[in-house]
């Protein structure tokens, strides 16, 4: 795991730990009592892209994609192709594919780090 994937799993796990008024606030905080902190911190990466990006419960987050160009090159028809478009985007702009708001980090990475 690099230092930009800590990072992001970090920042997702303390959004839902970090606030008692999080839907899943209770769920992670028990599961950090009893499953290993990468697992848990993956599932919060995802819960939090799923809210940040309004995904229906058919559609994958794109935490859960592990070979996006495989998945683009299947073309529109796969089920995995708008999460594998957006992680390629995600990682095109050294945006963390755990990043619990991928559409906001890439437009700060957009802007550069003097702005971000």
């Amino acid at each position: 795991m690099n230092e930009a994937d800590q990072a992001a799993l970090e920042l997702a796990l303390s959004r839902i730990v970090g606030n008692p008024e999080h839907s899943q606030h209770a769920q992670v905080r028990d599961k950090l009592n009893s499953e290993p902190w990468a697992d848990v911190a993956v599932f919060a990466a995802y819960s939090e892209q799923i809210d940040a990006l309004s995904l229906k419960p058919w559609q994958s987050p794109p935490a859960l994609i592990d070979h996006p160009e495989a998945i683009i090159a299947s073309g529109t028809a796969h089920p995995d192709f708008k999460a594998a478009k957006l992680l390629a985007r995600m990682l095109a702009h050294g945006v963390s594919k755990f990043h619990p708001d991928p559409l906001l980090a890439i437009e700060k990475a957009k802007l550069g780090p003097a702005r971000r």
